[in-house]
């Protein structure tokens, strides 16, 4: 019986529709041929109260052994009673089948899918997507189910990612209005000296020379600060383009790269790469090795290491320098947007961006940053990359 119920769940619609029309037609026509018989023999049985012999009847009369009987009234009622059931139950009945046919074929096949689909919808409407849909017929409707849970699932994690980038949003703008009282403090340190004592003359002309090169200086860690937000907006937005890269080409390529970066530092290139080609954006790949590249000459003592390795579907390339590596702090909040070890300076050089850079390059790249301190040297960055979208 489960096999049987199993197999009808997993037939199409159309094939369902056919087999439920087919069984209860046949149904149908074996009711009225039941129900004429019953009507048939129960007129006969009221003529033979008549005659032994009968040869016809209606509701009327009897003829039977060549004589005519006539029916009294109540048999005669009885008699039309039955003919118009032989009239009419043929087509109630087909009506009734038809229409028992609808209600099993709903109630099997549409009913529970119908249910699903429309509380869903609802609940999506009402930005509710915390729920699963599940369906197990593999017909239409049970393909349907399967679809719109896809679609439900990707809703969802569309609106993880918008609440996740509208978090980073309000931090990187609180992290952005926070190092901006700095350099403002600064200049209006700077501009109140000079309201109060430029007009009193106790300024030599070098004093006001420093004290504007030291606005000038502040004024253009501002601009810098302002390129830099607009830096990082626009890294949302950028398209992730995968192609396939012979990995023996590629890890050369950013080799050839590292040791023009690198200048006069020791560098140690080791590839763990065993997979003849990798899916990947060379150009973002290429963006985030620059930056951690970057970052390691400027700490690195004297040299510098790099690992390229492929695991299932993730291309890492590791940077590791021997310089003092990352402190505990650093270590959580280095990836975070403006943070720096190095003092505030007059330059505007350093903006602690990099790192967070390349958070945002990676994920956008379905991969993720991984900082730690390497046991006998410095720091250690590691970046992936998914290969798949």
């Amino acid at each position: 019986m489960e096999k049987v119920k199993h197999k009808l769940r997993d037939l199409s619609i159309l094939s369902a529709f056919v087999l439920f029309a087919v069984v209860f037609l046949l149904l149908a026509m074996f009711f009225v041929e039941v129900e004429k018989t019953l009507l048939t023999n129960a007129q006969r049985a009221i003529a033979f109260q008549y005659s032994e012999i009968v040869e016809g009847f209606n509701s009327v009369n009897v003829w039977g052994n060549q004589s005519v009987f006539p029916l009294s009234e109540h048999d005669g009622k009885v008699m039309r009673l039955y003919e118009m059931a032989l009239w009419t139950l043929p087509p109630l009945t087909y009506l009734a089948c038809f229409i028992l046919a609808g209600v099993v074929f709903y109630r099997s096949k549409l009913k529970k899918p119908l249910m699903i689909l429309t509380t869903s919808a609802s609940r999506i409407a009402a930005n509710d997507l915390d729920f699963s849909i599940s369906c197990d017929g593999n017909d239409e409707m049970g393909l349907l189910c399967k679809a719109f849970e896809k679609m439900r699932s990707a809703l969802e994690m569309n609106h993880r990612e918008m609440w996740r980038q509208m978090n980073d949003r309000r931090k990187l703008n609180a992290a952005f209005s926070h190092d901006l009282r700095t350099p403002l403090t600064v200049i209006e340190g700077h501009l109140g000296i000079l309201q109060k004592y430029t007009p009193q003359g106790k300024l030599s002309a070098d004093d006001v020379m420093q004290t504007y090169t030291a606005m000038a200086g502040q004024i253009e860690r501002l601009k810098n600060y302002v390129s830099s937000m607009n830096t990082l907006q626009r890294l949302e937005d950028i398209p992730i383009v995968r192609k396939q890269l012979v990995t023996n080409s590629f890890t050369a390529r950013l080799s050839d790269t590292a040791k023009m970066i690198c200048g006069s530092k020791t560098l140690t290139l080791l590839d763990k790469t065993t997979a003849e080609s990798i899916c990947a954006d060379p150009e973002i790949v290429m963006q985030v090795f620059e930056n951690l590249l970057s970052n390691a000459t400027r700490y690195a003592k004297t040299s510098i290491s790099i690992q390229y390795a492929v695991d299932k579907e993730l291309f890492s390339i590791t940077v590791t320098d021997d310089g003092e590596g990352f402190r505990d702090t650093a270590l959580k909040s280095a990836t975070n947007p403006f943070y720096t070890t190095e003092k505030a300076s007059d330059t505007g050089q350093h903006l602690g961006l990099g790192l967070n850079i390349c958070k945002i390059l990676c994920e956008r790249h379905n991969g993720n940053i991984l900082l730690s301190n390497d046991i006998k040297r410095g720091a250690s960055v590691t970046a992936y990359f998914g290969m798949t979208e």
